[in-house]
């Protein structure tokens, strides 16, 4: 009998040992690159309201500790917040311009968090220094933190590789479907980490206006943040606007098109800077009506990686009581027209496929 009972609790013991083994295997890991109190408390709303719906979600909020902004804003909101499932991990160390492009000292830290998660995310932000894509600063450039820039395009060349070391292998050659999104700043730092360059100023550049009232007069479809906020400062104008851009004939937006039916969707931006040049394996996916603007990236290898030069992320968009003002005297819903649009499936069908791949997703064997 005593044996039988030892049989029995052993047996318990493998099973519970099983179980927490296949609950520890289901868990799915994001990393968002950049959790401020503001991006935190946007995330967990897309989480907490099903537009991310994902089983045993973890978030890890990742940033180089040397960063301008306080994190410790964060971690109060966390904690405030009684956020479980969302954690933040600072990274120790310090990086120049020349140590971007290849090994340096985050690169063992840059590795762990590829092999802990499932799928990254890169968000919005000012601009980056003209010097790491190897161009001179135009004086609209507005960079108010390099370390943030130079930790993100770092790790992002380590994850995807491109043309300023041709060398390096990339991470994503051990795992070829991880998952990357990057939405405006993101995208940026995606072109330039592959190898390209950016176009500093669009209205100057692009359009040759050179004040904000010109720009102000020009066709919504050539705007891609608001003139009007600036000339406005007292009014707390919101500083995005909100225009169609087009879907290529191929490509990942093409496949998220197809389901809502929309080829022409309205996209939320507020950038002043776009992709020049395309960095290495890199295929354009989406334009604005006027083909001047590059508004989503592919990787022609890695093809789950996708960036876009809007703002899908924004909770917003999706809030049916949130209402912005965009010009003096006039509030709008940006779900609201949205729906109008027919938009609205589309990125609820982008965030429905990136919720997907994820849960499906399985991390690397840890060593």
């Amino acid at each position: 009998m005593r044996t039988s009972g030892f049989r029995f609790k052993w047996l318990l013991l493998v099973v519970f040992i099983v179980l927490i083994s296949v609950q520890g295997q289901s868990q799915h890991r994001i990393v968002l690159l950049h959790p401020t109190a503001s991006n935190i408390e946007n995330m967990v709303w897309l989480v907490e309201d099903r537009i991310i719906d994902i089983p045993d979600l973890e978030i890890l909020g990742v940033y180089a500790s040397n960063e301008a902004y306080d994190y410790s804003a964060s971690e109060k909101y966390l904690n405030q917040h009684h956020i479980s499932y969302f954690r933040l991990r600072g990274l120790e160390g310090q990086l120049k311009p020349e140590d971007i492009y290849r090994e340096n000292k985050f690169t063992p830290a840059f590795r762990a968090l590829f092999k802990e998660s499932d799928a990254i995310l890169f968000l919005g932000g000012p601009d980056i220094p003209a010097a790491i894509y190897g161009e001179k600063q135009n004086q609209l450039t507005v960079v108010t933190d390099p370390n943030r820039h130079y930790f993100e395009t770092s790790l992002f060349f380590h994850l995807t590789g491109g043309s300023r070391n041709p060398l390096f292998e990339p991470f994503l050659a051990d795992k070829p479907d991880f998952i990357i999104r990057a939405f405006c700043l993101g995208m940026q730092t995606m072109n330039v980490a592959a190898g390209g360059t950016l176009i500093q100023d669009i209205p100057s550049e692009l359009y040759h206006k050179n004040t904000l009232e010109e720009i102000a007069d020009q066709p919504i479809e050539n705007l891609h943040r608001s003139s009007l906020a600036p000339l406005y400062p007292s009014l707390d104008l919101f500083p995005g606007i909100f225009h169609q851009i087009r879907i290529g004939e191929t490509g990942y937006l093409k496949e998220i098109a197809d389901k809502s039916g929309n080829f022409f969707p309205e996209v939320l931006s507020a950038h002043h800077q776009a992709v020049g040049r395309k960095g290495a394996d890199l295929t354009v996916i989406a334009t604005s009506m006027d083909n001047k603007i590059i508004e989503g990236l592919q990787h022609t290898v890695f093809k789950n990686v996708v960036g876009v030069q809007f703002h899908p992320e924004a909770a917003a968009l999706y809030k049916t009581e949130a209402t912005l003002v965009s010009c003096p005297d006039s509030t709008f819903s940006p779900n609201k027209l949205l729906l109008k649009s027919k938009s609205l499936s589309f990125y609820q069908l982008f965030w429905k496929d990136f919720s997907i791949k994820v849960a499906e997703n399985h991390r690397m064997p840890k060593n």
